[in-house]
């Protein structure tokens, strides 16, 4: 229950501000109609979860190295890369969202934060073989490297569940063991 946990972790307003005006560009269609709707007074009203799920991912898992589709995608890294990391010039001005941002992290990172469930969570992960890794490739950012369905029950996280390749199933069986879907 991630959302209760970092209910108090909300996206800070210089990152908010920059993602707002790139999300009501006509080219992020989809986005604008998750995020901006009219009341009965025709009023547009704006629903900030997008904006707060977001960051809380970026929070739980941080910013990722490889940032895809920089050409495609590129205002949306720019945004987080200016508000939530150093700046890399030395002319350039620290963004205030940078000391929100790792605050947070400190507190409710996966990788090492201090929240007491973050780091209970953490634990069970870390015991369990491939499990970590397995989430980390679920949540990855960039669906080409996030696992399918068949990396799942191929992880080394599923690997305890195989069952004996001598098990016998009848013709009548309805459910049978995930290993026929095994490809390796």
């Amino acid at each position: 229950p991630y959302e209760e946990i970092l209910d108090e972790v909300v996206c800070p307003a210089n990152l908010k501000g920059k993602l707002r005006k790139i999300w009501k560009q006509k080219s992020h269609n989809v986005i604008r109609s998750v995020i901006f709707d009219n009341d009965e007074n025709g009023t547009e009203i704006e629903d900030e979860t997008l904006y707060d799920t977001l960051y809380r991912f970026l929070v739980l898992f941080g910013i990722p190295e490889k940032q895809f589709d920089m050409k495609k995608h590129g205002k949306v890294w720019r945004a987080l890369n200016s508000t939530l990391l150093p700046p890399s010039g030395p002319r350039s001005r620290k963004c205030p969202d940078i000391d929100v941002f790792n605050r947070d992290r400190k507190k409710f990172s996966l990788a090492d934060g201090t929240d007491k469930r973050i780091a209970a969570a953490r634990q069970r992960l870390l015991e369990m073989d491939g499990a970590m890794e397995l989430l980390l490739l679920l949540v990855s950012f960039d669906p080409k490297t996030r696992a399918t369905p068949l990396d799942v029950i191929n992880s080394e996280f599923m690997g305890k569940l195989i069952e004996d390749e001598n098990a016998f199933y009848c013709e009548e069986d309805i459910v049978k063991s995930y290993t026929a879907y095994l490809t390796n």
